[in-house]
């Protein structure tokens, strides 16, 4: 019998927000952290001059080109990938050895951990309470531990907090010599006062930033994201990266949608005021909010399990993402969206307090 490695018996599958077999087109789905604008119109009408019989340029030099010129990099300083999840694994396979320490928080993005056990490697979190993480404790960690990779979301997904300047200068003076500092700003579009990490991959230090093009940008379907990183990280990412990580019309899209800074700033703005708007709903049935700042709101429900709430909202057409896979199963999390979107929410939480008194 042929067996699989024995590090897959304690990784679950990832779960989408998604479930399978839905019909996305019929449903308002708030359960994935997307675009609900979409891509800029610019982006739309570049796909109409791709050729789809050519494989794409290995690199996407022009949309590189693009991308160093407008965060001052150097060449060699970043690298595509099919979306930063896939950044991700290939940062572990290059890094990771077997028995290597990683440092990340709780609640995160499961993939930072699972990329690491399947490498062989082990894990260790800062706790936290399920409802906010503290990563201002996050240094003391990381210099007691000495690990090889820190992995951080800011905004984190699922909490929405942030690093400030102050911490991730002291992350960075608290690495080991052979250690490296994992930034994902997969949401820095949408946070307030984000630090300047790219200023640090400049300055050569041992950070590498995770950028995509899912969230912001409205091409999660396209998959694309991006590393930033010292040379020697580019490099040895590169040479575990499978050939043509990126598709052409993924290229052509991203650089048409970089582009675009009108439209961005749109999105930003929209998803800056849903977000209050969603927060202060959700409060008012009752949900303890935590005021993070991704384009989503991570929330406390009322009574009961969030398991319980969301699968009574599926059945009536709205998906909201159940905080059991982050390991906080009081908690869920809820997509900025639309105005109709997060109308259709209330509606359908409204629709819900005879059976769940407590909303």
């Amino acid at each position: 019998m042929i067996t699989p490695r024995p590090e897959l018996s304690a990784l679950p599958p990832y779960r989408p927000g998604r479930p399978a077999g839905l019909e996305a087109e019929a449903l308002v789905n708030l359960a994935a952290n997307e675009n609900a604008w979409g891509p800029s119109p610019a982006a739309r009408a570049s796909l109409a001059a791709v050729a789809l019989h050519r494989y794409p340029d290995m690199d996407g030099p022009h949309l590189l080109r693009s991308l160093e010129a407008a965060w001052g990099l150097r060449a060699g300083e970043l690298v595509l990938g099919t979306g930063s999840g896939h950044l991700i694994k290939c940062l572990a396979e290059a890094f990771v050895r077997p028995g290597d320490l990683a440092v990340t928080v709780h609640p995160t993005f499961s993939l930072y951990a699972n990329s690491v056990a399947l490498m062989g490697g082990q894990v260790s979190s800062l706790p936290g309470d399920g409802h906010t993480v503290r990563f201002e404790e996050l240094p003391e960690l990381v210099g007691r531990l000495a690990p090889r990779l820190v992995f951080a979301c800011s905004p984190n997904n699922p909490t929405g907090d942030t690093l400030d300047e102050a911490t991730l200068d002291a992350l960075l003076a608290v690495l080991p010599e052979d250690g490296l500092l994992v930034l994902d700003e997969a949401y820095v579009h949408f946070a307030r006062r984000p630090p300047d990490a790219i200023e640090r991959v400049r300055q050569g230090q041992r950070i590498a930033v995770l950028r995509t093009f899912s969230k912001a940008y409205g091409l999660a379907a396209l998959r694309l994201g991006a590393l930033l990183a010292p040379a020697a990280v580019v490099e040895a990412v590169r040479q575990v990266r499978e050939p043509f990580p990126a598709s052409s019309v993924a290229i052509v899209a991203a650089e048409a949608a970089v582009r675009d800074t009108s439209y961005l700033e749109r999105v930003r703005e929209d998803v800056a005021s849903g977000r209050e708007e969603l927060g202060a709903a959700l409060v008012a049935r009752g949900f303890r909010v935590h005021r993070g700042e991704g384009n989503f709101v991570w929330a406390e429900v009322p009574q009961g399990s969030a398991a319980e709430l969301t699968a009574a909202l599926r059945r009536q057409g709205v998906l909201i993402r159940d905080g059991s896979s982050f390991g906080a199963p009081s908690h869920v999390r809820v997509s900025v969206g639309t105005t109709p979107e997060r109308e259709a929410l209330c509606l359908a939480l409204d629709r819900l307090a005879p059976v769940h008194p407590a909303l």
